[in-house]
């Protein structure tokens, strides 16, 4: 998205089940449900298992755990297990667990879930399951698959190589159950092997997930994770330094992993859809098509080639789990792609096939003849189109089944519009997908093509959660996260967490107007207050960088501004000083701060920066207005000229109230500007509900239109000859639906009371729902009888803004006419 690194690349991996008769599973007639039932962990709505624990500030009684360093490839996937007896099941048997990078648990066989949360290693996160449910009288055994792929991981892991841990407070098992003390047994799977960039793998832009794997199923430990596996030859593990929780009192050793329970949900698990097989290529056998349609099992005769294009009709995200029989030495190969390309490398109408290719992420999979072999990743795949190419040898090869299970951030949707226009509900629609599938254990920007989570990208992402699920906590997370990412100079790192620092200065403002806007929408003073610091500490980075004229000189780093035609993408001014783009940047989140400070009582700070404000706003209009052209300049040279620049003089009224509504409509209607793009458009939207123009909004969706016109299932990271096919900052219609057309929004701090002004546009009738922490809002207008229904919960109350009038609004439901 932002930048262009050289591709690094990682693997996946393989997941096994054991099997049970093949009738019990609802897809296919010969692959059984992987001991009883789906990979889904058992949690009511995927919920934060809550555990109450009086040890949680002390050193753990159980050690990281490793293999010796010789036995460790880079590439690493380990498997441990332990066995241990149960001679009385208890009523709650809670455990917490973690890995570097990632883990999955397994209970007698049985799935349990996936993680840690991920974080950087001085706030790693640790999980908490109850797992007394899946244990039983006698020996039961407890099975891990961790990984840690080196220079494949993908960027957003921080690694130190492979390890992890486990430990249960339970009195009665501590000893057994612990790393460190119980008997755990580790063995490389050397099943795994990456493949690497070249003929096998080729994407279509900068890519930060990697590539793929090749997986020999005649090295696979099938089983590993049964009572009935035999781990004799296994080895006992090293180990490392005792789990310390962050803020321990010391640290003897070499300890570089601060523990931190969860703080948000468990992924969504659930199942996804089938999708349909769009095209077979090679060999051909009608059945096929049909028997796909049946959900029966394919058969693919020997020394055959065959390749399927599967068609999932919109884009998800999670693992595919194959099954295949016998077909020894056959090699499996499948690819992930968001969409398909023709010859010129343009994607077209996203229904449509004919003459294009998937080019994307490629595993191998190779094949060892046992029945029933379930093949899948160790970290989830995004898709549209799935293509299976199979190439058999001595022996016939059945594909027993598909089946798929998201993985994605449990958002419930709260927030609701709808008008008389279908576009509006599928901009809706679209917009949410967008939203989920740019979520899981970290916002993210994409989920195919990085999965970082930008800071820029993540506040348009917050303000969507809190408008369209209530949900704030992943916010919070983000919020944190980007706290901890701040380095010796004093900012955020543009990403976090990442493990390939960057720094985009100007997104580092933008953490600001995010705490702000936790500020304005929820009740949570110490975990505002908390930040403070964090705060002061970027404005005064900036502060360091003004000239003695207060307009900020050269810029380090790379001052990415989304947009077209600057140089980086970057404004004028940004290298060799002089940006009043980025100065007013700069002024927006000093305005955003000072309420902070007031508010926590530190008045000396938002004295300092009032000050400070006024006189960089009076320099930067004396330098940059231009009198004839009615307009800001994006340097006091006058010689460009950008929509940017005069959305932060409307924002931060550089440019008097009294001219804003003339410079909106000059943003608006000079096509020589330089325009904002989609990400941009956002606050190009803020611009218009300050100058009482807050009906372009939704008078101007031809951007949207536009790509839902294209067959796009999500919405994309730009108009035109788009990367990315799914990108966060592009669902911001889901916000702005609520907040501006509806006219939703904070009347005041922590949301205590709401002011309601609404933008309809040319819509005669539209109604929406928002998620208050209270509860929900509702509004329904009707335009054309002068009418609006209006109905707030239980202590909250409120104002009506409309024609220039003010109407009071009181808990439950108003009726308001005029």
């Amino acid at each position: 998205m932002k930048q262009s690194f050289t591709i690094l690349v990682f693997s996946l991996g393989l997941l096994c089940f054991k099997l049970v008769p093949p009738d019990v599973f609802s897809l296919g007639n010969v692959m059984a449900k992987p001991e009883g039932h789906y990979p889904i962990p058992e949690r009511d709505n995927f919920e934060e298992i809550q555990k109450p624990s009086k040890y949680s500030g002390m050193t753990w009684k159980a050690h990281w755990v490793s293999l010796p360093e010789n036995d460790l490839p880079p590439y690493a996937v380990v498997q441990a297990r332990n066995e241990w007896e149960v001679e009385s099941i208890p009523s709650e048997l809670w455990i917490d667990i973690s890995a570097v990078i990632r883990y999955k648990l397994f209970i007698n066989g049985k799935y349990i879930g996936q993680g840690p949360a991920n974080n950087d290693l001085k706030h790693y996160s640790y999980d908490t399951y109850d797992i007394s449910e899946h244990l039983h009288k006698g020996k039961n055994v407890i099975g891990i698959t961790v990984f840690s792929l080196g220079e494949m991981n993908p960027i957003r892991y921080h690694d130190l190589g492979l390890r992890f841990i486990v430990r249960t407070e339970h009195p009665a098992f501590e000893k057994s159950l612990n790393t460190g003390t119980g008997e755990w047994k580790l063995k490389v799977n050397s099943a795994h092997q990456a493949t690497y960039r070249g003929e096998d793998f080729e994407i279509y832009g900068y890519f930060a997930m990697g590539g793929g794997e090749e997986i020999d199923g005649g090295k696979y430990p099938w089983s590993w994770h049964t009572l009935s596996f035999n781990d004799m030859e296994w080895k006992n593990p090293r180990i490392l330094d005792p789990g310390r929780p962050y803020g321990h009192s010391h640290s003897y050793g070499h300890a570089e992993i601060s523990l931190n329970k969860r703080e948000i949900p468990m992924m969504n698990e659930e199942e996804e859809l089938p999708p349909r097989i769009r095209r077979i290529s090679g060999y051909w056998d009608e059945k096929l098509m049909e028997s796909w349609q049946k959900k029966q099992s394919l058969r693919i005769p020997s020394n055959t080639s065959a390749t399927l294009l599967l068609d999932q009709e919109y884009i998800t995200k999670g693992h595919t789990f194959f099954s295949f029989s016998k077909g020894k030495n056959a090699v499996i190969e499948v690819s992930y792609a968001e969409t398909l390309f023709g010859p010129d490398r343009k994607q077209g109408h996203r229904d449509e096939i004919e003459g294009k290719q998937l080019i994307g992420q490629k595993d191998r999979y190779i094949l060892e003849g046992g029945l029933n072999r379930i093949y899948s990743q160790l970290l989830p795949r995004t898709w549209r189109y799935i293509e299976l190419h199979i190439q058999t040898k001595e022996e016939e090869l059945i594909l027993d089944n598909y089946i798929a299970h998201k993985f994605y951030y449990p958002f419930e949707q709260a927030g609701s519009f709808k008008s008389p226009f279908k576009v509006h509900q599928d901009i809706w629609e679209v917009g949410w997908r967008t939203a989920l599938l740019c979520a899981d254990e970290t916002y993210m920007d994409c989920p195919y093509y990085e999965q970082l989570q930008y800071l820029g990208d993540t506040r348009i992402q917050a303000l969507i959660s809190l408008y369209a699920s209530g949900d704030d906590r992943l916010m919070k997370n983000a919020i944190k996260q980007f706290a901890h990412s701040i380095t010796d100079e004093g900012i955020t790192q543009s990403r976090y967490p990442s493990s390939l620092p960057q720094m985009i200065p100007p997104f580092a403002l933008f953490w600001i107007n995010m705490l702000h806007d936790y500020y304005m929408h929820r009740e949570d003073p110490e975990f505002i207050k908390e930040y403070l610091p964090q705060v002061v500490s970027i404005l005064y980075w900036f502060e360091n960088k003004l000239e003695h004229d207060f307009v900020l000189g050269p810029m380090p780093w790379w001052s990415y501004t989304d947009v077209t035609g600057w140089e980086m993408a970057s404004p004028p001014g940004f290298a060799d000083g002089g940006s009043l783009v980025m100065t007013l940047q700069y002024v927006y989140a000093i305005q955003e701060a000072i309420p902070l400070f007031e508010t926590f009582g530190k008045q000396y700070l938002a004295d300092h920066f009032k000050n400070l404000s006024t006189m960089i706003k009076q320099e930067v209009f004396s330098k940059g207005w231009d009198s004839k052209r009615r307009m800001l300049a994006d340097k006091a040279d006058k010689k460009t000229y950008s929509q940017h620049a005069n959305i932060f003089a409307i924002l931060t009224e550089t440019v008097d109230k009294s001219m804003h509504e003339e410079l909106f409509q000059r943003i608006i209607q000079e096509e020589d500007l330089t325009q904002a793009n989609i990400y941009f458009r956002f606050y190009l939207t803020r611009a218009a509900q300050k100058t009482g123009n807050g009906d372009y909004f939704i008078n101007n969706l031809q951007t949207w239109e536009r790509m839902l016109e294209e067959g796009l299932t999500t919405f994309a990271e730009h108009e035109f000859q788009t990367r990315s096919d799914c990108h966060a900052w592009s669902a911001s219609p889901n916000f702005e639906f609520l907040h501006t057309v509806c006219g939703i929004q904070p009347a005041e701090a922590y949301f205590k009371s709401v002011v309601i002004a609404p933008n309809p546009g040319s819509l005669s009738s539209f109604e929406g729902t928002m998620p208050h922490p209270k509860g929900k809002i509702h509004t329904q207008y009707n335009f054309k009888i002068q009418k609006a229904m209006i109905e707030l919960p239980e202590g909250l109350n409120g104002t009506f803004l409309w024609n220039g009038k003010q109407y009071n609004l009181m808990s439950g439901k108003n009726t308001i006419t005029w």
